[in-house]
């Protein structure tokens, strides 16, 4: 074989090679330019998916408003200022409630905090937990008893739960309590629809995990409830200076944490019961 022909070789080889990186190049930016294409995709779906559960997010809020906002002007309320007196001059029509709903069992309050709610109860823990006072579905739900619970409070421990939503509704400045902004003197008032004023005093906050133990709402005996009683006690992470013993009734109050894992529980004992003015 001549060198002319070796050098046609030559030249044919490197060819070739040019020739495939070219095509491998080619390959490489349409799978660069695919990648490209289905990143863009999965972000304009994330983009799509956070957008609607922010507006989902912003409707719920606003309809929260407007429904709390209804039901006071039913009720025939007001906001109270904190420095007044949150007992006798916090009148509840509560004929007008229960004709609008008539699951409503109650009232709760608790001065220095944005709660004051209507209670509901339903045959189950599910109606109220995403469904607002007006039955519509909203997923910030509304403060209700544990369906086990009798309606009037009268129960060894009433069980109640709501939501923590972080534009500051339904039981989000329970937070308020754990943190210890509050102090260790915190009153939570329950107005009952019999107009009977409960007044409780807190006796124990803190985070615990997802358990059915600290939501008993009967016991068999008084040891039972007393061991109960220890362990909830036990737990708090702020001393109120709080006696509690099995003699005493109490409420039970449990929201979630921000990320949802954890529950922040506060326990009140009742120290009054008296008449409210109609």
């Amino acid at each position: 074989m001549g060198e002319k022909n070796l050098d046609k070789i030559d030249e044919n080889s490197v060819e070739t090679r040019k020739g495939n990186k070219k095509e491998k190049s080619k390959k490489s930016k349409l799978v660069d330019k695919i990648i490209s294409i289905i990143i863009l995709i999965v972000c304009i779906i994330g983009l799509v998916i956070s957008g609607s559960m922010l507006w989902k997010w912003v409707q719920n809020n606003i309809e929260s408003n407007k429904v709390m906002t209804e039901i006071n002007d039913i009720a025939g309320i007001s906001d109270i200022k904190e420095d007044e007196d949150p007992g006798a001059e916090f009148g509840i029509d509560f004929e007008a409630l229960t004709a609008y709903n008539s699951d409503i069992v109650g009232w709760i309050r608790i001065p220095g905090t944005s709660v004051s709610y209507s209670l509901v109860q339903a045959e189950n823990n599910n109606k109220y937990l995403r469904h607002s006072i007006d039955l519509t579905w909203n997923e910030f739900g509304w403060p209700f008893l544990d369906y086990k619970n009798s309606p009037d409070f009268t129960d060894k421990n009433t069980v109640i739960y709501g939501h923590n939503i972080t534009s500051g509704l339904m039981f989000a400045d329970l937070a308020n309590i754990y943190n210890g902004s509050l102090g260790n003197d915190v009153t939570i008032n329950i107005y009952r629809k019999d107009y009977r004023l409960l007044t409780y005093k807190v006796f124990s906050t803190y985070v615990y995990e997802p358990e059915s133990y600290y939501l008993t709402t009967q016991f068999s005996n008084d040891e039972a409830y007393s061991t109960y009683l220890s362990a909830m006690m036990s737990r708090s992470v702020i001393n109120f200076n709080q006696t509690v013993g099995v003699d005493d009734t109490i409420i039970t109050l449990s929201t979630c944490t921000r990320d949802t894992k954890n529950r922040i529980v506060v326990h009140a004992k009742l120290v009054s019961n008296t008449e409210m003015p109609r």
